[in-house]
C-alpha cells in the first residue's frame, strides 16, 4: 500500500478514535439537563428520552468502535513504518511508539479535555448517528446485556428497577447542577442545603425525625383542668397526647385551643374524653413524605409513632417534618438549644447525643459501628462504657477521645469528640479502664 494512502488511513483512524472516545467519555458523564438544552437548541428535543433510556447501550457501541479504531491505528502504524524498508525489530519498535502516541493523544488526552468542556454538546451533535449505530449493533448489545445480568447475579448484585434507577439518576443530576451553581455563585449555601434536604426527604422515615419517647410530654386521662393548664404553660405545646396507665396506651390528643370552650364554665363539667381528639398512629418505618400527605389529607398535625412491639416510640409533629426541609423552627416558648453538631476546632467537635452515628462518621471520618443495636451517638457511648455514664466520663475509641459533657441518670445529653488521639495520649485518670474497645 502506498505511503500516502497508509498515512491517510492512519489519520482517519486517529480521527475516528478521537470522535468515539469523546462520545464514550461524554455518554458516561452525561447530564440530562445540559443535553436537553443542546437538543432543544437544535430542535430535536424528542431525542432526549431515547438517549437517556439507551445510555448504557450507546456507551457500549461507542466503546466497541473506539476499540476497533485503536486496533487499526496500531496495525496502520506498523504498515507505515514497514513501507520505509526498516528491519523487523526497528519497524515493530517504531510502530509501537507511534501507535501508542497517537492512541494516547487521540483516545485519551484530547477526548477527556473535550468531554470536560463540551461533552454534552458533542453527544447532541452525533445523537442521530449514534442511535443508528446502536440499532445496527443491537444483537451484540443484547448479548452484552445478557452477560452483564449473568455476572451481576453471580456477584449477588440485585438488579435495580428501571423506574428506581431513573429516579435516582434524576436526583443525582439535580444535586450536580446545584453544586455547579454554588461554585459559580448562582446558588447560595442555604438554598443548596434546602435542596439537599428535599432529596434526602424522599427516604427519611418517621423514626428518624421523631421526638423520642423519653422526651415526649403527655398527660394522663385523669388529669384535672388545672394540671393540664400547668403543663401547657410550662411546655408551650399546643397539642399533647393523652394516655391511660402508661405511655404505651395513648387514647387521644388534647388541643389547647379546644380548652377555650371550657372558659367560664365550672371545672367539674370538664370531660377529657369529650375534649380530646382521636390519635393518629404511624409505624417507625413510615416515610415522612407520605406522612406529610397524611397530615394534609386528614387535617392533623401530630402522629404517635409505634415501634414493632406496638409500644410508643415517640411522636412526630408537622413542625418536625418542616424542619427536615428548612432547618430548626423555634418559637417564643422554646428555649435556645445547643446545635446538634458544633465544630470547635479542626480536631474537636461537640454533638448532641441524639445525633445519628452515620452523621458523626460522615462529618468526622470516624468508623463508629452503625449496626450494633443502636443508631445514635448516645447509644454508642452507653454501649461502649457499659452503663449510663455521668458527666465528665471519658474513653478512647477508634483514635478519638469521647467526653460526656452533660448527662442525666436516664440518658446522655451531650458529648465532646477529640480526633487523632490514642489510648496512650489521653492523660491518666481521664479515660475508662478499657481505653479502646474493638467494634463488634
Amino acid at each position: 500500500m502506498a505511503v500516502p494512502l497508509i498515512a491517510g488511513a492512519l489519520a482517519g483512524s486517529a480521527l475516528g478514535t478521537l470522535v468515539f472516545s469523546t462520545l464514550t467519555y461524554s455518554l458516561r458523564d452525561l447530564s440530562r439537563v445540559r443535553l436537553d438544552e443542546h437538543l432543544e437548541r437544535k430542535g430535536i428535543g424528542s431525542w432526549l428520552d431515547k438517549t437517556m433510556e439507551h445510555q448504557p447501550d450507546l456507551v457500549f457501541v461507542t466503546a466497541v468502535w473506539r476499540l476497533l479504531f485503536n486496533v487499526a491505528i496500531l496495525l496502520l502504524s506498523l504498515d507505515l513504518v514497514e513501507s520505509f524498508g526498516y528491519n523487523a525489530a526497528v519497524s515493530y519498535t517504531v510502530a509501537v511508539v507511534l501507535g501508542t502516541l497517537v492512541t494516547l493523544v487521540c483516545s485519551i488526552m484530547l477526548p477527556q479535555a473535550v468531554t470536560r468542556h463540551m461533552g454534552d454538546a458533542v453527544v447532541a451533535q452525533f445523537v442521530r448517528p449514534l442511535h443508528g449505530l446502536f440499532w445496527l449493533m443491537w444483537p451484540i448489545a443484547k448479548l452484552m446485556h445478557v452477560i452483564d445480568r449473568m455476572i451481576g447475579r453471580a456477584a449477588g448484585i440485585p438488579t435495580e428497577p428501571a423506574a428506581g434507577k431513573a429516579e435516582h439518576d434524576i436526583e443525582q443530576e439535580i444535586l450536580s447542577v446545584v453544586e455547579e451553581g454554588q461554585k459559580e455563585g448562582i446558588v447560595d449555601d442555604d438554598v443548596r442545603r434546602m435542596i439537599e434536604s428535599v432529596m434526602a426527604f424522599q427516604e427519611t422515615t418517621a423514626g428518624q425525625i421523631m421526638t423520642p419517647r423519653p422526651e415526649v410530654v403527655a398527660i394522663e386521662s385523669t388529669s384535672t383542668l388545672a394540671e393540664i393548664k400547668e403543663v401547657l404553660e410550662e411546655t408551650g405545646h399546643s397539642r399533647i397526647p393523652v394516655y391511660e396507665g402508661t405511655l404505651d396506651h395513648i387514647i387521644g390528643v388534647l388541643y389547647a385551643r379546644d380548652l377555650l370552650k371550657q372558659l367560664g364554665k365550672p371545672t367539674e363539667t370538664f370531660s377529657m374524653k369529650l375534649a380530646m381528639r382521636p390519635a393518629y398512629f404511624v409505624p417507625e418505618t413510615k416515610l415522612v413524605r407520605e406522612l406529610l400527605s397524611d397530615f394534609r389529607r386528614q387535617k392533623v398535625h401530630l402522629a404517635i409513632v409505634r415501634d414493632e412491639y406496638d409500644g410508643t416510640a415517640g411522636l412526630v409533629s408537622i413542625e418536625d417534618v418542616l424542619e427536615e426541609l428548612v432547618g430548626d423552627i423555634s418559637d417564643e416558648h422554646e428555649p435556645a438549644e445547643p446545635a446538634m453538631y458544633r465544630q470547635i476546632d479542626e480536631q474537636t467537635i461537640e454533638a448532641d447525643a441524639r445525633i445519628y452515628l452515620d452523621e458523626i462518621n460522615r462529618q468526622t471520618g470516624l468508623e463508629l459501628p452503625e449496626d450494633a443495636g443502636y443508631d445514635t451517638l448516645g447509644g454508642f457511648v452507653v454501649t461502649t462504657v457499659g452503663r449510663i455514664p455521668e458527666a465528665g466520663t471519658t474513653f478512647i475509641y477508634g483514635g478519638a477521645k469521647f467526653t460526656v459533657l452533660n448527662a442525666e441518670p436516664q440518658r446522655v445529653n451531650r458529648v465532646k469528640i477529640e480526633l487523632g488521639q490514642t489510648a496512650g495520649e489521653a492523660p491518666a485518670g481521664e479515660r475508662e479502664p478499657v481505653a479502646e474497645r474493638a467494634a463488634v
